[in-house]
C-alpha cells in the first residue's frame, strides 16, 4: 500500500510539472521561432542528425546586419535623453539585431520585437494599427489574442524602394509617439543604404 502511495504521488510530481512546462513552452513561442531543436538535448553520439527546420531562400533584397546595427544606432541618437531599445526584424518575423544601450532595460528589446512585428504583419505603422483597431472589431480581437501584437507607436515596415524588407520596433521612451518619431528619423538617415 505505501509503495502505490509513493508512485502515485512521484507519477503526480513527475506529471505536473512536465505539464506546466508545456503549457509555458507553447505561450513563449514568438514567430518566426522553431522551438527548442533536439528538445533541448545534446545529440546523441554517431551520425549527425538533420536539424528539424528546413532552408529557406533568401529574398532578393535583404537588410544587412551592418546596416540594421547602424540603424539601431541611429535611432539611440534621434531619441536622445530617453533610454530606447531598439528591435530589428527580417521578412519572416525573426530577429535580425536586438540593440539594448546601456542604461536601458531589457524588456525594451520584447517590447520593441512585437511593434516591429506587428507593423510587418500589418504591413504599416503600429500607430496606425492602433488607429484601426479602435474602428475594426476584428483587427481589435486579432491583437488582443495573439500576444506578440502590440498597436503602441513605435514599429515601422523598413522599406527599400517600395519593397518591405522588415521591419523595426522602438520602445522606452514616454509617450510612445516619441518612439515612432526616433524610428522614421533614423529610416530617413539611413535612406541611402536601404536601396
Amino acid at each position: 500500500m505505501r509503495t502505490k502511495l509513493l508512485l502515485g504521488a512521484l507519477a503526480a510530481l513527475t506529471l505536473i510539472p512536465l505539464h506546466a512546462q508545456e503549457a509555458a513552452d507553447k505561450s513563449a513561442v514568438f514567430p518566426g521561432d522553431l522551438g527548442r531543436p533536439f528538445n533541448g538535448l545534446p545529440l546523441p553520439d554517431g551520425p549527425a542528425r538533420r536539424p528539424p527546420w528546413t532552408k529557406k531562400p533568401q529574398p532578393a533584397r535583404a537588410l544587412a546586419i551592418d546596416v540594421a546595427y547602424q540603424l539601431a544606432r541611429q535611432v539611440v541618437e534621434e531619441c536622445k535623453g530617453y533610454h530606447v531599445g531598439v528591435s530589428i526584424i527580417d521578412l519572416d518575423a525573426t530577429p535580425k539585431l536586438y540593440y539594448i544601450p546601456d542604461g536601458t532595460a531589457g524588456f525594451h528589446a520584447y517590447t520593441a520585437f512585437r511593434k516591429a512585428y506587428t507593423a510587418l504583419k500589418y504591413k504599416q505603422p503600429t500607430s496606425a494599427v492602433g488607429a484601426l483597431s479602435k474602428t475594426d472589431p476584428t483587427v481589435a480581437a486579432t491583437i488582443t489574442a495573439d500576444t506578440n501584437l502590440l498597436s503602441f507607436p513605435g514599429g515601422l515596415p523598413i522599406l527599400a524602394g517600395n519593397d518591405i524588407i522588415g521591419a523595426i520596433g522602438v520602445s522606452g521612451a514616454e509617450p510612445s509617439a516619441i518612439d515612432e518619431k526616433c524610428a522614421k528619423a533614423a529610416l530617413a538617415a539611413v535612406s541611402a543604404l536601404l536601396k
